[in-house]
């Protein structure tokens, strides 16, 4: 999730959820049950090297799910998703393409707890995940990505494309090196 230029928009005539008439590309969403008014940074990231391999900038209405098939690139051994991409299709889809289905699992309406093997399994798959959330943490400390700096959805999509490119030869240097 990353902040929109501007505040969002507030005053007479205009309801919660509106746009902002100088920064259209930007939506509403919720994050800890709070309105945010920005935009999300999807990213693909290979496993082993922690390069970034594909990514999507859109409004913050688009859900993570909705983009998550455009970010497989269809070579990868093993796919590690959060709770949120949970779905027997992507499951059946992945499984299809002959990649390992590493989604964790989430309780449903009549299960009040998972059972013991799928809380392991989502503990193992969590350690495997955390590298991902590194990229979006350098993004907002290291890069100042906390908030955008343009105002239409095209310039900031290519001001994250530059940080990804910039991101993924900090980390190639870094492999080198090693």
């Amino acid at each position: 999730m990353v902040k929109a230029t501007r505040k969002p928009p507030r005053g007479d005539g205009i309801a919660p959820g509106d746009p902002h008439p100088q920064e259209p590309g930007a939506d509403w969403t919720r994050k800890d049950g709070k309105p945010v008014f920005g935009y999300r940074f999807h990213i693909g990231m290979d496993e082993g090297s922690g390069l970034i391999r594909k990514l999507a900038f859109t409004s913050a209405r688009v859900q993570d799910v909705e983009r998550a098939d455009a970010l497989v690139c269809g070579d990868e051994g093993a796919v590690y998703a959060d709770r949120a991409y949970e779905g027997q299709a992507r499951r059946k889809a992945l499984k299809a393409a002959g990649i390992k289905d590493r989604i964790m699992h989430r309780r449903h309406r009549y299960m009040p707890k998972l059972p013991r093997w799928q809380a392991r399994r989502n503990h193992l798959i969590a350690r495997r995940r955390a590298p991902v959330e590194a990229v979006f943490s350098a993004m907002k400390r290291l890069y100042g990505k906390a908030r955008t700096r343009c105002l239409s959805i095209e310039r900031n999509a290519a001001d994250f494309l530059a940080f990804a490119t910039i991101y993924n030869l900090r980390r190639a240097a870094i492999l080198a090196a090693g």
